[in-house]
């Protein structure tokens, strides 16, 4: 994410208090808190569990970066504790089944913006902490995860 002059959102999803649901919110902790470099144009939000709250300002920017525990319990997008980038072309074709632990799945959000918002432009992707299920105890919520989201964020995908 190396100053591309394009305004970028990062959108940390998830409950503290929830184990692994953590994951969003850790990683936005790590990027305010520490000496990590951004770009200016880069915007830092503490969405919760309530993405859609926040989908209204998503086409003010070139970019959002969702950053969340994403629930895999089948495995199917790899091993859990992976930390991963995925597209949304990759995401929307989830089901609309998929459990979330938020108030409205960013999957819901994300195809409402689109209805909303057919002229937009922006281009959204996720970056996500795979796990097999969300506990009250992180299972894998560890500081080597976080950075290496942190990493992920800031270099270009």
């Amino acid at each position: 994410m190396n100053g591309t002059g394009r305004k970028t959102l990062l959108a940390a999803l998830g409950n503290p208090l929830s184990g692994d649901d953590g994951f969003g919110p850790r990683v936005l902790e790590r990027l305010q808190n520490d000496a990590v470099c951004l770009p200016p144009d880069v915007t830092l939000l503490d969405a919760g569990t309530d993405l859609l709250n926040h989908i209204e300002s998503f086409s003010a920017y070139d970019r959002v970066v969702l950053i969340d525990a994403i629930l895999d319990p089948e495995g199917k997008l790899g091993a859990p504790g992976r930390v991963g980038v995925l597209d949304e072309k990759g995401f929307l074709s989830w089901s609309e089944q998929s459990q979330s632990a938020h108030q409205v799945s960013p999957l819901t959000a994300i195809k409402l913006f689109r209805v909303l918002h057919p002229e937009a432009k922006t281009r959204i992707s996720l970056v996500g902490l795979f796990v097999d299920q969300i506990t009250h105890s992180p299972l894998y919520l560890t500081e080597d995860r976080i950075e290496e989201a942190v990493a992920v964020i800031q270099a270009p995908f």
